[in-house]
Protein backbone atom coordinates (compact mmCIF):
# COMPACT_ATOMS: atom_id res chain seq x y z
CA UNK A 1 0.00 0.00 0.00
CA UNK A 2 1.60 3.38 -1.29
CA UNK A 3 1.44 6.23 1.09
CA UNK A 4 1.56 10.15 0.18
CA UNK A 5 4.50 11.65 1.27
CA UNK A 6 5.17 15.40 2.07
CA UNK A 7 7.64 18.09 2.65
CA UNK A 8 7.40 17.36 6.24
CA UNK A 9 8.75 13.73 5.94
CA UNK A 10 11.80 14.98 4.38
CA UNK A 11 12.18 17.41 6.84
CA UNK A 12 12.01 14.94 9.35
CA UNK A 13 14.35 12.66 7.65
CA UNK A 14 16.68 15.48 7.63
CA UNK A 15 15.87 15.98 11.18
CA UNK A 16 16.49 13.27 12.24
CA UNK A 17 20.16 12.65 10.42
CA UNK A 18 21.03 16.40 12.30
CA UNK A 19 20.14 14.23 15.94
CA UNK A 20 21.99 10.83 14.78
CA UNK A 21 24.89 12.55 13.87
CA UNK A 22 25.74 14.65 17.41
CA UNK A 23 25.22 10.63 18.46
CA UNK A 24 27.82 9.40 16.50
CA UNK A 25 30.17 12.25 17.09
CA UNK A 26 30.01 11.06 20.45
CA UNK A 27 32.11 7.82 19.92
CA UNK A 28 35.36 9.18 20.54
CA UNK A 29 34.06 8.48 24.78
CA UNK A 30 33.79 5.22 23.85
CA UNK A 31 36.53 2.31 23.65
CA UNK A 32 37.26 2.47 19.81
CA UNK A 33 39.61 1.86 16.78
CA UNK A 34 39.55 3.55 13.61
CA UNK A 35 39.44 0.39 10.72
CA UNK A 36 39.93 1.07 7.43
CA UNK A 37 39.13 -2.04 4.51
CA UNK A 38 39.26 -1.81 0.45
CA UNK A 39 35.78 -2.57 -1.12
CA UNK A 40 36.40 -2.84 -4.84
CA UNK A 41 39.42 -1.07 -4.58
CA UNK A 42 38.20 1.84 -2.48
CA UNK A 43 38.86 2.49 0.89
CA UNK A 44 35.92 2.41 3.56
CA UNK A 45 36.81 4.37 6.70
CA UNK A 46 35.43 2.30 10.07
CA UNK A 47 35.26 1.78 13.75
CA UNK A 48 35.80 -0.87 15.73
CA UNK A 49 34.32 -2.01 18.98
CA UNK A 50 36.31 -4.24 20.64
CA UNK A 51 34.99 -6.64 23.38
CA UNK A 52 37.70 -7.47 26.09
CA UNK A 53 38.78 -10.78 27.45
CA UNK A 54 39.72 -14.35 26.02
CA UNK A 55 37.40 -14.78 23.23
CA UNK A 56 36.12 -16.28 20.60
CA UNK A 57 33.35 -12.97 20.56
CA UNK A 58 30.07 -12.86 18.53
CA UNK A 59 31.26 -10.02 16.06
CA UNK A 60 27.66 -7.48 14.75
CA UNK A 61 28.47 -5.73 11.37
CA UNK A 62 26.07 -2.26 12.20
CA UNK A 63 24.91 -0.02 9.24
CA UNK A 64 23.94 3.15 9.20
CA UNK A 65 20.96 4.53 7.59
CA UNK A 66 21.83 6.88 4.46
CA UNK A 67 24.00 9.40 4.49
CA UNK A 68 24.93 8.05 8.39
CA UNK A 69 27.80 9.32 9.96
CA UNK A 70 31.03 9.02 11.55
CA UNK A 71 30.81 6.45 14.66
CA UNK A 72 27.95 4.65 16.65
CA UNK A 73 24.86 3.72 15.66
CA UNK A 74 22.20 4.17 18.31
CA UNK A 75 24.78 3.49 20.95
CA UNK A 76 24.61 -0.28 19.99
CA UNK A 77 28.41 -0.26 19.38
CA UNK A 78 28.97 0.45 23.20
CA UNK A 79 26.52 -1.57 24.34
CA UNK A 80 27.51 -4.90 22.14
CA UNK A 81 31.08 -4.11 23.59
CA UNK A 82 29.89 -4.06 26.77
CA UNK A 83 28.36 -7.62 26.79
CA UNK A 84 30.84 -9.63 25.31
CA UNK A 85 30.40 -8.55 21.97
CA UNK A 86 32.57 -7.14 19.21
CA UNK A 87 30.74 -4.46 16.75
CA UNK A 88 32.03 -2.82 13.92
CA UNK A 89 30.62 -0.04 11.85
CA UNK A 90 31.99 1.40 8.18
CA UNK A 91 30.86 4.45 6.43
CA UNK A 92 29.25 3.27 2.64
CA UNK A 93 31.32 4.47 -0.47
CA UNK A 94 30.88 7.95 -1.32
CA UNK A 95 30.01 9.14 2.26
CA UNK A 96 32.21 10.95 4.83
CA UNK A 97 35.88 9.45 5.08
CA UNK A 98 34.73 6.90 2.55
CA UNK A 99 36.36 6.66 -1.14
CA UNK A 100 34.23 6.38 -4.29
CA UNK A 101 30.89 7.04 -5.58
CA UNK A 102 27.57 6.81 -3.33
CA UNK A 103 25.30 4.03 -5.12
CA UNK A 104 22.85 1.49 -3.66
CA UNK A 105 24.80 -1.17 -5.76
CA UNK A 106 28.34 0.42 -4.28
CA UNK A 107 26.48 0.28 -0.90
CA UNK A 108 25.29 -3.43 -1.15
CA UNK A 109 29.13 -4.43 -2.29
CA UNK A 110 30.36 -2.62 0.76
CA UNK A 111 28.40 -4.93 3.22
CA UNK A 112 29.01 -7.96 1.28
CA UNK A 113 32.72 -6.88 1.55
CA UNK A 114 32.78 -6.01 5.25
CA UNK A 115 31.58 -9.63 5.61
CA UNK A 116 34.64 -10.58 4.34
CA UNK A 117 36.58 -8.47 5.77
CA UNK A 118 35.56 -9.31 9.52
CA UNK A 119 36.48 -12.84 8.61
CA UNK A 120 39.75 -11.72 7.59
CA UNK A 121 42.85 -14.05 9.49
CA UNK A 122 44.12 -10.45 10.61
CA UNK A 123 40.57 -9.39 11.74
CA UNK A 124 39.99 -12.59 13.74
CA UNK A 125 43.31 -12.62 14.96
CA UNK A 126 43.34 -9.27 16.36
CA UNK A 127 40.05 -9.28 17.96
CA UNK A 128 39.35 -13.03 18.48
CA UNK A 129 35.93 -13.07 16.49
CA UNK A 130 34.21 -16.16 15.80
CA UNK A 131 33.50 -16.58 12.48
CA UNK A 132 31.01 -18.56 13.06
CA UNK A 133 28.80 -16.30 14.83
CA UNK A 134 28.63 -13.12 12.44
CA UNK A 135 25.09 -10.92 12.62
CA UNK A 136 24.51 -7.83 11.19
CA UNK A 137 22.20 -4.96 12.11
CA UNK A 138 20.79 -1.97 10.13
CA UNK A 139 18.77 0.81 10.41
CA UNK A 140 16.50 2.58 7.52
CA UNK A 141 18.16 2.63 4.01
CA UNK A 142 21.21 0.07 6.13
CA UNK A 143 17.97 -2.33 7.41
CA UNK A 144 17.35 -2.82 3.60
CA UNK A 145 21.01 -3.85 2.58
CA UNK A 146 21.34 -6.05 6.25
CA UNK A 147 18.86 -8.72 5.03
CA UNK A 148 20.46 -8.24 1.32
CA UNK A 149 23.84 -8.71 2.33
CA UNK A 150 23.48 -11.41 4.63
CA UNK A 151 22.00 -13.56 1.88
CA UNK A 152 25.82 -13.42 0.32
CA UNK A 153 27.73 -15.48 3.22
CA UNK A 154 26.23 -18.32 5.51
CA UNK A 155 28.29 -17.39 8.39
CA UNK A 156 26.08 -14.66 8.73
CA UNK A 157 23.15 -16.24 11.04
CA UNK A 158 20.71 -13.06 12.49
CA UNK A 159 20.13 -10.72 10.83
CA UNK A 160 18.25 -7.63 12.84
CA UNK A 161 16.37 -4.59 10.46
CA UNK A 162 15.74 -1.47 12.25
CA UNK A 163 12.97 0.08 9.80
CA UNK A 164 14.88 -1.34 7.15
CA UNK A 165 13.49 0.38 4.02
CA UNK A 166 12.73 -1.64 0.71
CA UNK A 167 14.30 0.17 -2.38
CA UNK A 168 12.04 -1.08 -4.63
CA UNK A 169 9.17 0.55 -2.78
CA UNK A 170 11.16 3.97 -2.86
CA UNK A 171 11.41 3.51 -6.86
CA UNK A 172 7.79 2.88 -7.00
CA UNK A 173 6.84 5.99 -5.38
CA UNK A 174 8.99 7.89 -7.44
CA UNK A 175 7.32 6.33 -10.20
CA UNK A 176 4.02 7.36 -8.86
CA UNK A 177 3.99 10.07 -6.80
CA UNK A 178 5.30 13.36 -8.36
CA UNK A 179 5.63 15.24 -4.72
CA UNK A 180 8.01 12.18 -3.35
CA UNK A 181 9.66 12.03 -6.05
CA UNK A 182 10.66 15.65 -5.82
CA UNK A 183 10.55 16.19 -2.04
CA UNK A 184 12.77 12.49 -2.03
CA UNK A 185 15.61 14.46 -4.91
CA UNK A 186 15.57 17.39 -3.07
CA UNK A 187 16.96 15.09 0.20
CA UNK A 188 19.47 13.38 -1.72
CA UNK A 189 20.68 17.06 -3.44
CA UNK A 190 21.18 18.10 -0.22
CA UNK A 191 23.68 16.24 0.88
CA UNK A 192 25.41 15.37 -2.18
CA UNK A 193 25.58 19.20 -2.33
CA UNK A 194 28.20 18.86 0.94
CA UNK A 195 31.08 16.50 -0.60
CA UNK A 196 32.25 16.04 2.82
CA UNK A 197 28.93 14.10 3.27
CA UNK A 198 28.18 12.69 0.06
CA UNK A 199 29.25 12.20 -3.35
CA UNK A 200 26.80 10.66 -5.71
CA UNK A 201 24.74 11.49 -8.85
CA UNK A 202 22.92 13.81 -7.44
CA UNK A 203 18.89 13.37 -6.74
CA UNK A 204 17.47 13.39 -10.53
CA UNK A 205 20.28 10.87 -11.63
CA UNK A 206 20.30 8.67 -8.83
CA UNK A 207 16.58 8.24 -9.39
CA UNK A 208 16.75 6.97 -12.91
CA UNK A 209 19.09 4.85 -11.88
CA UNK A 210 17.35 3.32 -9.10
CA UNK A 211 14.03 2.87 -11.37
CA UNK A 212 16.55 0.99 -14.10
CA UNK A 213 17.82 -1.27 -11.18
CA UNK A 214 14.66 -1.59 -8.87
CA UNK A 215 14.46 -5.25 -9.23
CA UNK A 216 17.60 -5.95 -8.03
CA UNK A 217 16.83 -4.72 -4.32
CA UNK A 218 13.11 -6.13 -4.11
CA UNK A 219 13.50 -7.63 -0.80
CA UNK A 220 10.50 -10.06 -1.69
CA UNK A 221 12.07 -11.52 -4.02
CA UNK A 222 14.54 -12.95 -1.55
CA UNK A 223 12.31 -14.37 0.87
CA UNK A 224 13.32 -18.17 0.53
CA UNK A 225 16.85 -16.99 0.93
CA UNK A 226 15.87 -15.08 3.69
CA UNK A 227 13.58 -17.68 5.71
CA UNK A 228 16.85 -19.01 6.96
CA UNK A 229 18.09 -16.79 8.50
CA UNK A 230 16.83 -15.32 12.08
CA UNK A 231 15.31 -12.04 11.53
CA UNK A 232 14.81 -9.28 14.00
CA UNK A 233 12.46 -6.56 12.47
CA UNK A 234 11.89 -3.82 14.49
CA UNK A 235 9.13 -1.03 13.27
CA UNK A 236 7.52 2.00 14.75
CA UNK A 237 3.66 2.52 14.86
CA UNK A 238 4.03 6.14 14.23
CA UNK A 239 7.02 6.32 11.71
CA UNK A 240 5.82 8.19 8.34
CA UNK A 241 9.19 7.56 6.78
CA UNK A 242 9.19 4.46 7.14
CA UNK A 243 6.09 2.73 7.15
CA UNK A 244 5.26 -0.60 8.32
CA UNK A 245 2.30 -1.40 6.29
CA UNK A 246 4.84 -0.52 2.64
CA UNK A 247 8.38 -1.96 4.26
CA UNK A 248 8.03 -4.18 6.67
CA UNK A 249 4.64 -6.20 7.24
CA UNK A 250 4.71 -7.71 3.34
CA UNK A 251 8.42 -8.94 3.82
CA UNK A 252 7.27 -10.44 7.44
CA UNK A 253 4.09 -12.03 6.04
CA UNK A 254 6.02 -13.43 3.55
CA UNK A 255 8.63 -14.93 5.59
CA UNK A 256 6.28 -16.60 7.65
CA UNK A 257 4.54 -18.26 4.41
CA UNK A 258 8.21 -20.67 4.69
CA UNK A 259 7.09 -21.91 8.52
CA UNK A 260 9.87 -19.53 9.72
CA UNK A 261 10.18 -19.83 13.37
CA UNK A 262 13.09 -17.79 13.49
CA UNK A 263 11.20 -14.63 12.45
CA UNK A 264 10.08 -11.83 15.14
CA UNK A 265 8.62 -8.53 14.45
CA UNK A 266 8.69 -6.00 17.72
CA UNK A 267 6.96 -2.78 17.10
CA UNK A 268 7.44 0.39 18.95
CA UNK A 269 5.03 3.60 19.94
CA UNK A 270 7.97 5.24 18.48
CA UNK A 271 8.86 7.45 14.92
CA UNK A 272 11.54 6.93 13.07
CA UNK A 273 13.92 8.30 15.08
CA UNK A 274 13.08 5.65 17.96
CA UNK A 275 14.27 7.99 20.47
CA UNK A 276 12.18 7.40 23.18
CA UNK A 277 12.69 3.51 23.14
CA UNK A 278 16.29 3.26 22.26
CA UNK A 279 17.31 1.53 25.73
CA UNK A 280 14.55 -0.91 25.36
CA UNK A 281 15.71 -1.69 21.37
CA UNK A 282 19.63 -1.85 22.69
CA UNK A 283 18.46 -4.59 25.61
CA UNK A 284 16.19 -6.96 22.97
CA UNK A 285 19.42 -6.76 20.28
CA UNK A 286 21.83 -7.76 22.70
CA UNK A 287 19.26 -10.39 23.67
CA UNK A 288 18.63 -11.55 20.35
CA UNK A 289 22.19 -11.95 19.14
CA UNK A 290 23.03 -13.69 22.61
CA UNK A 291 20.25 -16.50 22.40
CA UNK A 292 21.66 -19.43 20.99
CA UNK A 293 18.57 -20.05 19.20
Amino acid sequence: MLRQWSNSIISILFIVYLSFNNIYCQSKEINTIPIEFRSNGFKISGMFFPSKGQGPFPTVILLHGYPGGEGDLFGLGKRLNQNSINAFTFNYRGTWKSEGIYLPKTSLEDVVESIQFIKSQQMVDRFAIDTSNISIVGYSYGGGFALLGSISDTSVKKVVSIAGGDLSMIARMIEQDDEFRKNHQAFLDRFMSDSTISRGLGGKASHEWLLKYKNDYNLLIHSKELSQKSILFLGGWRDKAILLEDHILPLYRSLQEYNSSTIKIEVFDSDHSFKNVREEIADLIVSWIKDDN
